[in-house]
């Protein structure tokens, strides 16, 4: 199948969310030159483990190829401080869930890169010879990815199992629905970029800048976004959906309310860091119903016990669900893991109203994230395992108590996360070299 040059390769971080292959428009792609194919000498040291020049490369020439940008010694100069702090941040990210025990199944990482393939209809060896065309080795690919998808199955382990949100909240969030109605409603993408140091605030802001100088030549700002912003919505493009000012960090409010729609706002100084923003769209906000509870799609591994088992009995159970939970990393494997969870069943319960379901897997349908098996459940079935592969009417426009519950936790855990983060970034001894 010919490549043509109106093909793009849109950045990695995507790979949670679903990798996606887009047309783009360069000179020319870049093959790698020679001498950098046999360029190994150190970039950085994070934690005793090195960060190659080549490395540096591969990701330099995704990041231009994602963005729509031209392959230019400015351009290299302009990424080259982000680049690398995100090459630094994949790293100290694989050492913590390495150090968490945590391991990403090779055969995941490879399936998303057929994924890439099939979605633009190339064979695998067709994206491979695209890719070295333009100078990225699929190594660096599954690279990325492999550290995209430790990181979130690090953050759910450890950081989603402290937040619940409760009916309080969701009943006060509802509220403020209801106060706001007719007021002004922002489609809102957004960067961040963490200043963790004092010492960091020139730099950060320097580089914030930067990549504003490459939105405003043309570069796509969700390419960007996925590529280099330092939050979870990274995964989004940075696209944070339908948001009210009183929504938003203060300074970025203030900005984006002055701001006519589609412009470029920052490098604004908000919590943590620098933002980029940009509101694509405004609208009204409308009445909507805040009281249903929304439905789920919803699978389910059961291990049948009568109401009145033996205490023997139900812990044999839960302990047989844990180490089929802790298998489990997404929707579409969990049948695979079923397979070998007897006396377990497995089932596809389909779209479910949370209301219909038992009072136990509610607070699951409710607060527990996507893709992210439960603890064992005991109903009055048994010992349950539920996974969460879709929630309906939890769009950006709804506002059922699913959907506003939903969004309240995704909130707190990119606050955990960022947290998270910037705590492994002062704790690490790293050493630049270029």
């Amino acid at each position: 199948m010919p490549m043509s040059n109106a093909t793009i390769l849109k950045p990695l971080r995507r790979a949670v969310a679903g990798l996606v292959l887009l047309g783009v428009c360069l000179a020319g792609g870049a093959p790698m030159p020679a001498q950098a194919q046999d360029q190994l000498r150190i970039a950085a040291v994070v934690n005793d483990e090195i960060i190659s020049e080549l490395d540096v490369y591969m990701r330099m020439r995704m990041a231009m190829l994602s963005a729509r940008l031209q392959d230019t010694e400015e351009t290299r100069q302009r990424l080259l401080p982000q680049v690398l702090r995100n090459l630094i941040d994949d790293r100290l990210k694989l050492q913590e869930a390495k150090r968490a025990g945590i391991r990403v199944n090779p055969a995941d990482v490879e399936r998303r890169i057929d994924r890439l393939a099939e979605r633009n209809s190339m064979t695998r060896a067709e994206l491979e010879t695209f890719l070295q065309s333009n100078g990225v080795l699929v190594d660096a690919i599954a690279d990325q990815i492999t550290a995209e998808l430790s990181w979130v199955r690090l953050v759910q382990r450890t950081l989603r199992p402290r937040i619940v949100i409760a009916d309080q909240e969701i009943d006060e969030e509802a509220a403020r629905i209801q106060a706001t109605q007719g007021q002004t409603e922002y489609k809102m993408h957004q960067m961040f970029l963490a200043v963790d140091a004092p010492n960091q605030e020139a730099a950060v802001r320097d580089a914030a800048g930067r990549l504003i100088e490459q939105l405003r030549a043309g570069a796509d700002f969700e390419s960007l976004a996925q590529e280099f912003s330092q939050d979870e919505g990274a995964l989004k493009g940075g696209n944070w959906g339908w948001m009210r000012l009183d929504q938003m960090e203060p300074a970025i409010a203030r900005e984006i309310q002055a701001a006519p729609a589609g412009q470029v706002v920052g490098p604004v100084r908000g919590t943590g860091g620098y933002y980029i923003a940009l509101a694509r769209e405004t609208r009204v906000s409308g009445s909507g119903d805040t009281t249903g509870a929304g439905s789920v799609t919803l699978k389910q591994i059961l291990w049948s016990l009568p109401p009145n088992a033996a205490e023997s009995e139900i812990n044999r159970a839960i302990s047989q669900a844990n180490t089929v939970a802790g298998r489990i990393e997404s929707c579409e494997q969990m049948a695979d893991v079923a397979a070998e969870a007897t006396p377990g069943v497995y089932r596809e319960l389909g779209s479910v109203p949370v209301n219909d379901l038992p009072e136990q897997v509610q607070t699951v349908a409710i607060n527990q994230p996507v893709d992210v098996p439960s603890s064992p459940i005991r109903t009055s079935q048994g010992v349950g395992v539920y996974l969460i592969c879709a929630r309906q009417g939890s769009d950006e426009g709804s506002q059922s108590r699913t959907a506003i519950a939903d969004r309240l936790g995704l909130q707190r855990l990119e606050t955990l996360a960022r947290g998270y983060l910037s705590d492994l970034r002062r704790a690490a001894v790293i050493d630049i070299r270029m």
